[in-house]
């Protein structure tokens, strides 16, 4: 099977913050794409009309399984088997592993995820990689961004050839360990920081490890990244990103075209439509970073990515805001205009619960942090811990008041691109 258009499928479903910033990028490289849904693939739009690959950004692997459903994953599995493209990034990569009893997958690879108590949990930053051309067989040493992934668990003696094509090698300058900045922490203290925390936190657990691999599932090709090369503003995994998906539109890209992503400046979105609602929102999620960076449980990591404090659900506000401002920024027709007025009325109601409530938790997590560590997984204090789930769900995952918005939103910005 050969792909009928030089045009990729980008699906949404579970990516948010990660499904803008990979549409972002794709624009940026002038790389033809168009966004799709599970309903598009379980419908059977990967035969109908065949895409020249499939890009699947980051998220929960295991809420990605839950939308496609088993039709949806035969679906893609069919296409990749025929000779398609498949380009999983971070969750978009778990989905793609050997399947477990808790999360079923595409089974595309061999090769499983690492367990918990044998990886770095909670890293994030640019890690500087040895990277090998698909092309020329040369190696490279480049900084690839990476944001909370898991790690591959290699499976050996396979009968399924996985080539590596980039391994961790040392962290960069702003390479974190859950909230410590590994660069301004002091080696011989690492380990008192892994007995107050209960985690792995020395980059060690990396050394060598895969970050990318590619294969082969019947006549198609997979590659699965843990690394976000969508990343904005990060130009040596920018131009991997141009230099994987034009090798896919067999078009020559010389590493020297220097290609990248622009940077995204949250803070300054310019509202291309007047929604009241939307407008509402935005600022009253202004407040709440202002609020907590006067608590100094968050502050601004780059122009696009909050930064947290261990236990603070920094990355959902994060993901609230940025989706705010995607659809901020994007000049609705009609028909979205008409979607929106159908939700915009249950979105403020939640939202206004929502953000009354946020500033309280905040507030009270400030003291609560004082006296003993959060985790990502729970509070110190009990009453919080309820509180938080009642706000953003259960860890792993999402739910909550959160989940209501971040759904309505998530369709909203679907729309919108």
């Amino acid at each position: 099977m050969r792909g009928s258009e030089n045009t990729f499928y980008v699906l949404w479903d579970e990516s948010h913050l990660w499904g803008v910033m990979l549409t972002r990028a794709l624009r940026d490289l002038d790389i033809a794409f168009e966004v799709i849904d599970s309903k598009a693939i379980k419908s059977g739009v990967l035969d109908q009309k065949i895409p020249a690959g499939l890009l699947v950004p980051g998220g929960w692997a295991r809420l990605k399984a839950q939308s496609l459903g088993r039709i949806g994953m035969d679906n893609i599995k069919r296409y990749i088997h025929s000779g398609g493209k498949y380009l999983g990034t971070c969750g978009g990569a778990g989905l793609a592993l050997k399947s477990t009893s808790s999360c079923p997958c595409l089974d595309l690879c061999c090769w499983s995820r690492k367990p918990f108590k044998d990886r770095l949990p909670n890293f994030s930053g640019h890690i500087l990689c040895r990277v090998k051309s698909s092309s020329q067989g040369k190696e490279r040493e480049l900084f690839l961004p990476v944001w909370w992934p898991s790690q591959f668990e290699p499976v050996p003696d396979s009968h399924q050839q996985i080539d590596v094509t980039a391994r961790y090698l040392k962290p960069g300058k702003d390479f974190w360990s859950s909230d410590l900045n590994l660069s301004q922490v002091e080696p011989n203290d690492l380990k008192k920081w892994e007995q107050v925390y209960g985690i792995n936190l020395s980059p060690d657990f990396l050394s060598d490890q895969p970050c990318i691999i590619r294969g082969s599932f019947g006549e198609g090709e997979f590659i699965l990244s843990y690394s976000h090369l969508e990343t904005p503003a990060s130009p040596q995994a920018n131009q991997l990103l141009a230099s994987i998906l034009n090798e896919w539109l067999g078009i020559p890209f010389p590493e020297s075209k220097g290609k990248a992503v622009s940077t995204w400046k949250l803070e300054e979105t310019e509202p291309a439509w007047d929604d009241e609602v939307l407008l509402w929102a935005w600022q009253g999620l202004d407040e709440i970073i202002r609020l907590g960076k006067n608590q100094f449980l968050l502050f601004w990591r780059t122009p696009w990515l909050l930064g947290w404090r261990r236990g603070i659900p920094g990355s959902h506000i994060n993901f609230l805001y940025a989706m705010i401002c995607q659809a901020l920024s994007s000049k609705p027709d009609p028909e979205v205009r008409e979607f929106w007025k159908s939700e915009r009325e249950g979105f403020q109601a939640d939202m206004e619960i929502f953000l009354d409530q946020l500033k309280n938790y905040l507030s009270h997590e400030r003291l609560a942090i004082a006296l003993t560590q959060s985790s990502p997984e729970s509070s110190s204090d009990d009453n919080l811990q309820k509180q938080k789930q009642k706000l953003f769900g259960s860890f792993p995952g999402y739910g909550g008041l959160y989940g209501k918005l971040i759904r309505r939103l998530d369709q909203l910005v679907f729309r919108l691109l």
